[in-house]
């Protein structure tokens, strides 16, 4: 059987019925709680009053100390018939030994207190002397005074019933609580206001004998539902049981807000059980840090679960390394520190975990914790890390001239590669703006700020920049606006490649190229000016003999001497560098040279050439040199392309009303379709003997006049060249041929 602990009587009794402990510290009639093991654990002033000790002196004391042998062995009969349920209380008269060994003549009331289990508790001892006669009437008279005063203005309700349920008497706090009036209860049975939801049938004499407190909802007399905490006390008088008083409590709001904190504590688990992270909390106890609470879903992911960790120390859940390194941190959140941070890493998961302590009257009582599942956040940072280092690094070993402005264009950092190309050192260009612009192109610097600043890329333009010696360098630049994670510009990234070497070799392949074409030209050219010459040598052999009637001969020697000089003139413009130079050309004329110029070799190649302009073409801005070298590279290509019996057909239309499209139609091979992508690539060609410059040329003149080539082609049945060229390039934009 499970007896109360002395150390626990305190609570138990504290949080019995108020009007209970009332009666029991302000009662004239000595009453003790005693202990199963038979030890007084709390009495009265009146009792101390009646023995003679105070309160320090019977605390814990013997219940035997007090009484003769004789009543010790009567009391221990007694004690056994209530702790069996055979009686519910006893009353007996008995002789006591006071402080001054006087014995005093005592009449003693005792029952036992259970639990909600039906354990006992404690007995429950009353204690008064027997008075004289006189002594005890006048007594009397008080005791029903303070008894009726006791109840009259007790705020518990109280109703006195005898054992069939009959209501004797109402207090006024059983009025309010049912709110009914003590006259309309007298005489009624108890069932009549509890209501047939509390009690079933014939179930009155359960009510009346429950001994432990015990809940009932009721029905007020306006008929909302209520719930009553009760309390039976019997009714014993000499000895037999009378009656019973029902203590009753209003209780509704109170369960209300139990089952609010319930539902509350309930919501709070459930959050703490499913919240992603962790939350726990610990106190110092015992030398140790012992955890009181611990649950969420970084929890289990860890494997473990709350039991594993409630009631136990930090040595009793980690390993012995890892508990000793997070010791250091409960006990600094232990000695008050409110921000306390560290990271901890177990089963591959590393989470952050946030340590705060709880005060009560300046001392820490407890530390809660809230872990944080960081081991994204972690691979996060070490990727972030390597592709830093990875950047770092090919910034720093990249041969391109890499720069970093803000957004008034002030440099912030440039590699290694940017000193070298331009010859300033970081540390001369940290928080200036750049110093590469010519003056002459000052107005294209404004413009790329303009347009980097409205959040437009530059890439791939080529132009000059300034060196620190003074020096012009050829440069491919390509620039960006540096954006935040909002997306507002925060400045300007470049990157500028040094093409000087590479221009100085297009250069030279342009004109290895250009002498190239003049050379083929020279067979052409031979055949064209033997015939004129020919015909000049039949005509003076003819003028020698007889110039009468032969005038008209003089019309064709001048006609094939101009043939003569045209060809030559159009071979030199060809074969001789100049300087480029945009004008107001007329594209028919550019065309009807080209072909003039390439009709014998298509002969030789047994190739007709057509030329068809589909509609009127207007002049248009161009170089008029590099549109030659342009369309007879094509149509070499094609002439090389076609076996025999062939045919190129140039074909002039305006397109979108400010495009003119060249397209060159030829019957030839054909190219296959893999090898598309990489025409106009330097030194990729489809001929045996060629080196794939010519193209590579066709397609920067096609640029430098802000123009586009396209190409089309099958296998067998010949390829479509399509040049567009607009009728008023950009001249501040355009990409000028060496």
């Amino acid at each position: 059987m499970r007896s109360a602990d002395p150390d626990n009587i305190q609570g138990l009794f504290s949080s019995t019925e108020p009007s209970f402990a009332s009666v029991f510290e302000f009662s004239t009639v000595g009453m003790a709680l005693v202990s199963l093991q038979g030890r007084w654990i709390r009495v009265n002033p009146s009792l101390c009053q009646l023995s003679g000790y105070s309160e320090d002196e019977l605390l814990y004391r013997d219940l035997n100390d007090l009484f003769l042998p004789e009543e010790i062995v009567k009391m221990r009969g007694i004690n056994a018939q209530l702790l069996s349920g055979e009686i519910r209380s006893a009353q007996f008269d008995k002789r006591m030994k006071q402080k001054d060994n006087t014995l005093l003549d005592v009449e003693c009331g005792i029952s036992l207190a259970r639990d909600a289990y039906n354990q006992p508790l404690y007995y429950i001892f009353q204690l008064k002397a027997l008075p004289t006669k006189s002594e005890m009437e006048q007594k009397l008279a008080e005791s029903e005074q303070r008894y009726k005063s006791l109840i009259e203005h007790n705020p518990a309700g109280i109703l006195t019933c005898d054992l069939d349920g009959w209501i004797k008497s109402v207090n006024p706090a059983m009025e309010r609580i049912l709110g009914y009036l003590e006259s309309e209860m007298l005489g009624l049975s108890i069932n009549h206001f509890w209501g047939e939801e509390s009690l079933i049938e014939s179930s009155t004499d359960n009510l009346i004998l429950q001994a432990d407190n015990y809940m009932l909802k009721v029905s007020h007399k306006n008929g909302d539902k209520i719930e009553l905490g009760l309390k039976n006390v019997p009714i014993i008088v000499d000895g037999t049981f009378e009656g019973v008083y029902l203590i009753a409590r209003d209780i509704t709001q109170h369960n209300l807000d139990r089952e609010s904190l319930r539902i509350a504590q309930q919501d709070l688990h459930d959050t703490v059980r499913r919240q992603q992270g962790m939350t726990m909390k610990f106190r110092y106890m015992r030398g140790n840090f012992i955890h009181t609470l611990c649950d969420g879903e970084l929890l289990y992911r860890l494997g473990n679960k709350p039991s594993q960790i409630i009631g136990n120390d930090l040595f009793q859940i980690w390993p012995y390394e890892m508990a000793a390194n997070i010791e250091r941190y409960y006990r600094m959140a232990w000695n008050g520190d409110e921000n306390v941070l560290y990271e901890t890493t177990f089963r591959g998961i590393t989470y952050l975990t946030s340590l705060r302590p709880i005060f009560e009257q300046g001392r820490v009582i407890e530390v809660i914790g809230s872990c944080v599942d960081i081991t994204e956040r972690k691979q996060m940072e070490t990727e972030l890390r390597e592709t830093k280092e990875l950047l770092e690094s090919f910034i720093n070993n990249t041969t391109d001239a890499i720069c970093v402005l803000d957004l008034h264009s002030c440099v912030i950092s440039v590699n290694a590669a940017y000193e070298h190309i331009f010859g300033w050192n970081q540390d001369e260009l940290l928080g200036q703006t750049l110093p590469i612009y010519p003056e002459f192109l000052e107005e294209q610097r404004k413009e790329i700020y303009e347009m980097l600043k409205a959040g437009k890329q530059i890439s791939g333009l080529e132009t000059v920049r300034l060196r620190k010696d003074g020096q012009l360098v050829h440069v491919s630049v390509t620039k960006t606006p540096r954006k935040n994670e909002k997306g507002e510009i925060i400045g300007f990234a470049g990157i500028t490649r040094d093409i000087t070497e590479r221009k100085r070799t297009e250069e030279l392949l342009r004109k290895s190229d250009k002498l190239s074409v003049a050379g083929q030209l020279a067979a052409g050219l031979a055949h064209e000016i033997r015939n004129p010459l020919t015909s000049l040598r039949g005509f003076l052999q003819l003028l020698q003999n007889d110039m009468k009637g032969k005038q008209h001969y003089f019309d064709i020697m001048l006609s094939e001497l101009d043939r003569i000089n045209f060809i030559v003139s159009e071979f030199l413009v060809i074969a001789k560098p100049e300087a480029i130079h945009y004008k107001k050309s007329d594209l028919k004329e550019i065309l009807q040279t080209v072909i003039a110029l390439l009709d014998t070799q298509a002969v030789l190649c047994d190739v007709e050439l057509v030329l068809e302009f589909e509609s009127e073409i207007p002049e248009l801005i161009c170089s008029e040199m590099h549109l030659k070298q342009l369309f007879i590279n094509l149509v070499k290509n094609a002439m090389e392309a076609i076996p025999k019996d062939g045919q190129i057909k140039l074909t002039v239309s305006i397109q979108e009303s400010d495009l003119i499209r060249i397209r060159t139609v030829d019957n030839g091979c054909g190219i296959p379709e893999e090898r598309l992508k990489q025409l106009g690539e330097p030194f990729y060609t489809t001929k045996e003997k060629g080196t794939g410059l010519g193209l590579m040329m066709c397609f920067k003149i096609v640029e430098a006049h802000k123009g586009t080539m396209t190409i089309q082609s099958q296998l067998g049945e010949g390829t479509i060249i399509d040049v567009f060229l607009p009728l008023q390039p950009d001249d501040q934009d355009r990409i000028d041929m060496p």
